[in-house]
């Protein structure tokens, strides 16, 4: 009788484990949409929001923006230049206690604001969040083009 307890304790503990990371896994697809969002609006300030602390911002081409001044100013100067119109789609999603990463791309268009012509956009990303004050946050975030420009 005990052992079949306990084996019903195990399997119990585990089917809850696998709920709670279910749930984690969902407040962060709802995080990447909330950016997917604050991207096609060109808005920076809900952008940082979403962000950690101490974020580091990665983007194709250009030097790592690390610290919030950092990272809120290089998306100031992106929304400057081009207007996105993108969808991502989330290939996987890993959670810990404390963090977490997903694999996703991206698909759209990019309007270049200078002279309005628009281009295909493509990317493959890299999050990395950090649970703080019980929420998920972007930590760290790369991404580089599955369209190069010709």
């Amino acid at each position: 009788m005990k052992i079949l307890t306990c084996l019903l304790s195990i399997v119990m503990l585990g089917g809850v484990s696998q709920v709670l990371a279910e749930i984690q896994s969902d407040k962060i697809e709802q995080l990447i949409s909330q950016y997917e969002a604050s991207l096609n609006k060109s808005d920076p300030h809900s952008i940082m929001t979403l962000y950690s602390k101490s974020p580091v911002f990665m983007p194709q081409h250009s030097k790592a923006q690390i610290g919030r001044p950092a990272v809120l100013a290089a998306y100031e100067h992106v929304f400057q230049k081009i207007d996105l119109d993108i969808k991502f789609t989330i290939y996987e999603i890993e959670t810990n206690d404390k963090s977490a990463w997903a694999r996703t791309s991206s698909v759209g268009r990019t309007t270049i604001l200078a002279n309005g012509m628009k281009i295909n956009e493509g990317n493959n990303e890299l999050f990395v969040f950090k649970k703080e004050d019980g929420d998920w946050k972007i930590h760290r975030y790369l991404f580089s083009t599955t369209t190069p420009r010709q």
